[in-house]
């Protein structure tokens, strides 16, 4: 491919970055004298890729929250067009973070720049007019579920399904004994993990109704542990209001909360994959601004939400969304996986298997960087 090789990279949020970073690792197995730039998080970085614009500043959710940062992606986006512009890589590799990406992919076909698309929006799931989209200004996707690639190629996008990467890292980072062990916790307490979300405005919404259930669930199960992973970089005035009640917030063990909990309560998202993924009884919860809930109920075409109950295409998982999403509701849910015990590890467990079956046995970088490497070779000059 050349020494000169240098392909752009853009990650909008944390999930994107760490399969983006996983991707540029595997794919500098294949050819490590190509350079990567563009925007990313830690993951790319510390891939070595030259990050332009953090994605931590890109990250929003809801639309009320688009509008009040809209000058600051206003400037990013110019700052990537103008690098894709005056660099002319190889190829533009978009990851997921459609509203912010689909300008950068109309922007590369009008430069004449090969985009290669991994982790296309889900538009399965709602707004399959973008579809339309795809097909004029993206050479490749990359997709994560099996059933996405025919969907697409039915509609005239170039697609391949390459596994979802998470089935090789959904795990705990040490072992229950050393979880247990670092704090202070009995083999006898029920851990049940809640997770509120990784993003301040997610934060704000879905904990208070967690916090409560965690209060209720203390009533009837004293000996409960409630764990919140706490997401690095979200600001500690955020669980102000809920210090001294029952939760232990946990900094930096994300995977070893969900993945040792008994019982857990995820918001709706990639963690509810990873649970599934994990074999952890979960309700999937979820509560956006009214505004964005009014609108998204009118764009959805699919019966679920959360990606286990997707995936499996039947009700895998309890979910509790918007008004459904109660202290009470919440903790009835997670009291249940307690009292079944047994039942419920083994229903979580057959659900992992069946995951794992569904979205590739492992290997999803490595068979993405793959993917990267002949489409780059069959446009080489």
């Amino acid at each position: 491919m050349g020494d000169a090789l240098e392909l752009a990279v853009v990650a909008g949020e944390a999930s994107g970055d760490a399969h983006a970073g996983a991707l540029v690792r595997a794919f500098a197995g294949r050819l490590p004298e190509a350079r990567w730039y563009g925007a990313g998080g830690p993951s790319l970085r510390a891939a070595g890729v030259e990050i332009l614009v953090p994605s931590e500043s890109l990250a929003v959710v809801g639309i009320g929250e688009v509008l009040l940062r809209l000058p600051g992606l206003w400037r990013a986006l110019g700052t990537l067009k103008a690098a894709l512009r005056e660099r002319r890589p190889g190829a533009l590799v978009l990851v997921d973070f459609p509203d912010f990406n689909f300008r950068l992919a109309r922007h590369a076909k009008r430069l004449g720049i090969p985009v290669v698309y991994y982790i296309t929006p889900q538009v399965w799931a709602w707004r399959p007019g973008r579809t339309r989209f795809l097909a004029a200004n993206v050479d490749l996707a990359l997709v994560l579920f099996p059933f996405e690639e025919e969907f697409l190629k039915a509609r005239g996008v170039e697609a391949r399904f390459v596994g979802h990467p998470l089935v090789d890292t959904a795990r705990p980072a040490s072992s229950l004994e050393e979880f247990l062990t670092r704090h202070g916790l009995s083999p006898r307490a029920p851990r049940v993990a809640l997770l509120p979300g990784s993003r301040p405005s997610e934060v704000r919404r879905n904990l208070p109704a967690l916090a409560g259930a965690a209060a209720l669930l203390r009533k009837t199960h004293p000996e409960a542990v409630p764990m919140v992973p706490w997401a690095h970089g979200l600001p500690a005035s955020l669980r102000g209001p809920f210090d001294g009640g029952p939760i232990r917030w946990v900094e930096g063990e994300y995977a070893d909360v969900l993945g040792h909990a008994q019982a857990a309560a995820v918001a709706s998202g990639t963690a509810t994959l990873e649970a599934a993924l994990m074999g952890v009884p979960q309700v999937v919860v979820y509560r956006v601004n009214r505004l964005t809930y009014q609108i998204g109920r009118r764009l959805v075409t699919l019966p679920h939400v959360a990606l286990p109950n997707v995936v499996a295409g039947r009700a895998a998982v309890p979910e509790l969304l918007q008004g459904a999403f109660t202290p009470q509701a919440v903790a009835r849910a997670l009291a249940g996986f307690l009292d079944s015990g047994e039942q419920a590890r083994r229903e979580a467990a057959a659900l992992e298997k069946e995951m794992r079956k569904r979205l590739g046995e492992g290997g999803a970088s490595a068979r993405a960087a793959s993917e990267l490497q002949a489409f780059l070779e069959l446009r080489r000059p």
